[in-house]
């Protein structure tokens, strides 16, 4: 296996800290959400996160599979929405809700093309196992 590229992020204190990208310079903000007793000051966390790296992978992957197969297409979009759940007894755990459209083309090629992605996305290869992954219209 070939390494293409490799990206990395540090993490400065928890839920209120700071992430930073060294790659881009992305400086990220993070607070701990009202749900978690945080007072929601605007900043992100690891649910948001992991919905944008998610939705992000899942459209490149889409992206790059309809280039390979040359399918013509107006557009594409990818919402992921992340849950994160709690067990008394195996702690954390996430789930995920992913919302797929490419424009343009017909519900059946727009079908095998999000399975195909599906399969091929490293994102969705990580989790595999983990999290529960359920394909919403």
């Amino acid at each position: 296996m070939n390494k293409i590229l490799e990206r990395q992020a540090t993490t400065y204190g928890g839920r209120d800290g700071v992430v930073k990208d060294t790659q881009s310079g992305l400086v990220v903000h993070l607070s701990k959400p009202a749900e978690m007793g945080g007072d929601d000051d605007k900043g992100s966390n690891p649910e948001e996160l992991f919905s944008i790296g998610y939705s992000s992978c899942f459209a490149s992957s889409l992206e790059y599979l309809l280039h390979v197969a040359k399918i013509d297409y107006q557009g594409l979009s990818v919402q992921a929405t992340t849950h994160l759940n709690a067990d008394p007894k195996t702690g954390f755990s996430f789930e995920l809700f992913v919302k797929a459209n490419i424009e343009g083309v017909t519900k059946d090629v727009e079908k095998k093309f999000i399975e195909q992605a599906y399969q091929f996305c490293p994102y969705s290869k990580a989790i595999k196992g983990n999290v529960v992954v359920t394909f919403v219209d």
